[in-house]
């Protein structure tokens, strides 16, 4: 069995840089700034299309109120906020996700103003500089064309891309977080640097504050550690705790504000997981959302679907590629070779523990409570990326013209499926704007609402408050969705009065979240002409995004039962 992973020619051992380290460095520096060129051509342009999404903009938002002098704290179930410098800092988004991604914006909309452009870049770059880190510990590791397959791989990858590019449920500050955690710990105890350990340790608590579904990540990669290198484990382990201490006092000092409000995030996810139990269902749903995630169709769908995560699956058209396949014939190849190289006592860890990981990350998903979401599944990454370039590269080293044309094969292949993707997913951006909850729609209506104090908007459905917000910061906007699902009193119903500077907005029923906007529809179209204005608005493609309703006369609103009544006066 050996030692360790294999080693690098030229690792630094401490005792100065070798030439062949010094080439490897300059190789790596290079394809990284190559593979951030190929991911900018892809994801950059059109940066303001498709519309804002509330998933999108919720972090964004205390970033903005935080810079603003007049600026009030983030208000939904679970989100917190300190008094800091005369501004609200936040602290805590929800109950089981920090304000890590709100705190990293602060600094790039005071630099270059709060925009979908800046947004959008700030995130994609958190993402690449997480791909920096999962190179350096993929030539730490495993070798330097192991990481530069890996990198390629997933500089193109559609769900890398567009989620970083979009980014929600945090998910680019957590690739930052997790690529960079391992590869900290990983290099400071190969050289027994304790600011490395330390690094590495806060890295991966802050990847807990960012959201506790980090936790799946570093319990399979434990697990991972444990079945790959067992021996190294329990010597470590009693071994004096000098080595380990800058780690855990880095984890526990990134992953304190969460540690702080323990009691709250689990009675949230006590709540979160009653909501729905894990069933025959759910693991259907979640596989199929792994699968399209490494086939690369997963954003293209959400975009045709209208933003409906629940309509994913049911789109039909969407463009995808053979990576689960190349992936799945991955994970046999490598498996096979570590059972052999086991059964003759040489156990390549590193190839062990990429394996592992994957395998126990996608299990912990499918296992979590409906975690069903893409954000959810991209825990996973880089997973699945590095052991298909383990297994290429080693097809390529391998004896016989067969085996490395197999490689060069399934690289072209994993690559140009990937491209094809990536492509058909901006034509659908291109030619939509974004279609439902994710349109440009909106954002053309808030543009043309903004900086009139004779307008107030009433959204009758889920999302649209942010994203206008972040656009038109002066637009006084009103979501009163949970006033509407609890009645003050009950059988009381809920009563709004209105006068016709009040704009009220519904989606499409096939883009509805809660389903008011049909019953409150109904309502005004049995008003008499002239007193109401109904108007559709489209996407790029003439399709229905969003529907905004006008009143001619002071108005009350009254629902009760499921059914809208609007009295005029």
């Amino acid at each position: 069995m050996r030692a360790g992973p294999p080693k690098v020619k030229g690792v630094n051992t401490g005792r100065g840089t070798t030439r062949p380290q010094r080439r490897g460095g300059i190789a790596l520096a290079f394809g990284f700034l190559a593979l951030c060129a190929v991911a900018a051509a892809i994801a950059v342009p059109n940066l303001r299309a498709p519309g804002l999404y509330y998933d999108e903009v919720i972090q964004a938002e205390p970033a903005v109120e935080f810079l603003a002098k007049d600026g009030t704290p983030l208000q939904i179930p679970g989100a917190r906020s300190v008094w800091l410098c005369g501004r609200w800092f936040p602290v805590m988004t929800q109950a089981y996700m920090g304000a890590l991604k709100s705190q990293a914006l602060i600094p790039v909309f005071a630099l270059f103003g709060p925009t979908p452009e800046s947004l959008r870049l700030a995130t994609l770059s958190f993402a690449l500089l997480g791909l920096l880190f999962a190179l350096l510990w993929a030539r730490l590791a495993l070798g330097l064309p192991v990481a530069l397959v890996a990198g390629a791989l997933l500089a193109v990858d559609p769900s890398f891309l567009f989620t970083s590019r979009h980014d929600w449920g945090s998910f680019a500050l957590g690739f930052l977080c997790r690529c960079g955690g391992v590869y900290f710990v990983t290099s400071g105890f190969r050289r027994g640097s304790r600011g490395h350990l330390f690094a590495g340790g806060l890295l991966c608590g802050l990847g807990v504050y960012n959201k506790i579904d980090f936790a799946v990540f570093l319990a399979a990669a434990g697990a991972a550690l444990a079945l790959s290198a067992p021996r190294a484990l329990l010597t470590g382990l009693r071994a004096p705790p000098r080595p380990v201490l800058p780690a855990l006092l880095g984890f526990a000092l990134g992953a304190a504000p969460v540690m702080a409000g323990l009691g709250g995030v689990l009675s949230a996810l006590r709540v979160f997981v009653a909501g729905r139990h894990v069933g025959s269902v759910g693991l259907r749903e979640k596989a199929e959302t792994i699968f399209t995630m490494l086939d690369g169709s997963h954003f293209q769908r959400l975009m045709l679907a209208g933003g409906s995560f629940d309509d994913v699956m049911r789109v039909e058209g969407a463009t995808w590629g053979p990576f689960p396949l190349i992936f799945l014939a991955s994970a046999l190849f490598v498996g096979l070779r570590l059972l052999r190289g086991a059964m003759r006592g040489d156990w390549d860890r590193a190839h062990a523990f990429v394996l592992l990981t994957s395998f126990f990350v996608l299990l912990g998903t499918l296992l979590t409570p409906r975690a069903a979401r893409i954000h959810h599944a991209l825990n996973v990454y880089p997973f699945p990326q590095l052991l298909v370039a383990i297994a290429l590269v080693t097809l390529w080293r391998s004896r016989g013209a067969a085996r490395r044309t197999a490689a060069v094969l399934a690289t072209a292949a994993a690559l140009a499926g990937s491209l094809n993707a990536d492509f058909a997913t901006l034509r659908t951006i291109r030619e939509t704007g974004g279609k439902g909850r994710w349109s440009d729609a909106l954002m053309g209506l808030a543009r043309e609402l903004q900086g009139r104090p004779d307008t107030a908007v009433v959204s009758l459905d889920w999302g649209t408050r942010s994203p206008l917000r972040f656009v038109a910061r002066d637009l006084e906007v009103d979501e009163p969705i949970w006033r509407l699902r609890r009645p003050a009193a009950p059988g009381g119903g809920w009563t709004f009065s209105g006068s016709p500077r009040h704009v009220y907005l519904v989606y499409p029923e096939a883009y509805a979240v809660f389903h008011y906007g049909g019953a409150f529809l109904e309502a005004v179209r049995r008003l008499p002409p002239g007193t109401v204005s109904i108007r559709t608005h489209e996407d790029r493609s003439g399709d229905p995004a969003l529907i905004s309703v006008r009143f001619a006369r002071d108005h009350q609103l009254v629902y009760r039962s499921g059914g809208f009544e609007v009295r005029l006066r």
